[in-house]
């Protein structure tokens, strides 16, 4: 009995400390290099929703994925589309070494999709990135915990963002895009934004 509680108060006081230093983080634009250069974050979980998203790229396509992290994706995408994997670490095969809440983004090249999966929840300024990559990308795919269904232990989670189904959907037609197609992934939303051509 005394063993639950003491584990108990132990977890509570984690959650509250990830808490504090995502909290910190975003405060000062930082992202966590120590949680994902670590191999262990990665977790296989995932893989459905990369399928999920892999199936809503058409044939013969260029994309890049940011936060590219097992470089799954690669694996799911018909054979005659373009990979470039993108991550806040090097995750070999070519990857671009990109941290998106850096002050300077670089110059990216033109991508038929850029895809998000489990990323923009980590982003400080999600607005100016999706205005960013605007110029470059036609379609956007990215899932995203919207607070509709994820209000609480949003900052144990590591995510500084706190979006509503409505204010994530604004953030890309306000940068151009209009929402195609929406589907639910264990409780988030994976969106597909296509490039509107008055813009």
């Amino acid at each position: 009995m005394l063993n639950k509680l003491i584990n108990r108060i132990k977890n509570e006081f984690s959650a509250l400390q990830r808490g504090i230093n995502t909290s910190l983080r975003s405060a000062v634009g930082r992202s966590d290099y120590q949680r994902w250069g670590n191999k262990q974050s990665l977790s296989p979980f995932w893989d459905s929703r990369t399928k999920k998203i892999a199936n809503q790229i058409e044939p013969g396509t260029s994309v890049i994925e940011f936060g590219a992290g097992r470089l799954v994706l690669k694996t799911f995408l018909t054979e005659n589309c373009s990979y470039t994997p993108s991550d806040l670490v090097d995750r070999g095969n070519g990857t671009i070494v990109c941290d998106l809440n850096s002050d300077t983004l670089p110059q990216f090249q033109a991508y038929d999709v850029a895809v998000f999966s489990g990323v923009l929840e980590y982003i400080n300024n999600v607005p100016r990135l999706i205005r960013y990559l605007s110029s470059c990308v036609n379609v956007i795919i990215a899932s995203y915990a919207v607070t509709d269904t994820n209000k609480r232990n949003r900052r144990v989670h590591g995510w500084v963002n706190d979006y509503s189904s409505v204010q994530f959907i604004d953030i890309f037609v306000n940068a151009g895009f209009q929402c195609d197609h929406t589907e639910e992934w264990m409780g988030q939303v994976i969106y597909k934004f296509t490039k509107q051509s008055s813009f």
